[in-house]
């Protein structure tokens, strides 16, 4: 098997722990959350999410902040420097802006690192659909695929992979926008 000379690069929203991403090899940058009555931000890894759902159904409210730009590029140039290009699979700028300031970085760093490639994918899914890309991903690259390649693979089957969740309660959809108060309300009857 060939060393790659590449780094798959991917945010918290893939669901997928720490140990295992570094088992993997793949870097990370985490999204952030803060609750409604504690003055403190949180990145994914910071609350056990036993704890996270607890006070969910307490009725606090958590609000999400994207990764930003800055965060990006920081642990996008670790890796350029150490002379090793990046392949970024983001979280589906269908629900956050997090892949937007991902490929911005890209772009900026591009400028700036000319003899680098930097890729940046939006895998259009969330949670375990995201982690499913991610993994596919990384075993592309053990089975020596290049940067190219293992970006046009996840580009070709993102749209052939089925996400299914649930949700305990569509109230938390509502707080969050993604379904009005009419929807969570029949949903909810439902």
């Amino acid at each position: 098997m060939l060393t790659q000379s590449y780094t798959i690069y991917t945010d918290s929203a893939c669901d997928i722990s720490k140990e295992i991403l570094d088992s993997w090899g793949v870097r990370y940058k985490s999204l952030s959350f803060r609750f409604d009555h504690l003055d403190k931000e949180f990145l994914n890894d910071d609350m056990q999410s036993g704890e996270f759902y607890q006070l969910m159904r307490e009725g606090h409210v958590a609000k999400t902040s994207a990764v930003n730009a800055q965060t990006f590029r920081e642990g996008f140039e670790e890796e350029l420097k150490a002379g090793r290009d990046v392949l970024y699979l983001g979280f589906s700028t269908g629900l956050s802006t997090t892949y937007n300031d991902g490929e911005l970085a890209a772009r900026e760093l591009q400028e700036q690192y000319p003899e680098r490639k930097l890729l940046t994918v939006d895998t259009l899914a969330a949670s375990a659909g995201e982690g499913l890309l991610v993994y596919l991903a990384v075993q592309k690259q053990k089975e020596g695929a290049t940067i190219e390649e293992v970006a046009r693979f996840v580009e070709d089957i993102r749209l052939h992979l089925c996400h299914w969740f649930t949700v305990e309660d569509l109230v938390y959809l509502k707080r969050g926008g993604r379904v009005s108060a009419a929807v969570a309300l029949i949903g909810g009857m439902l």
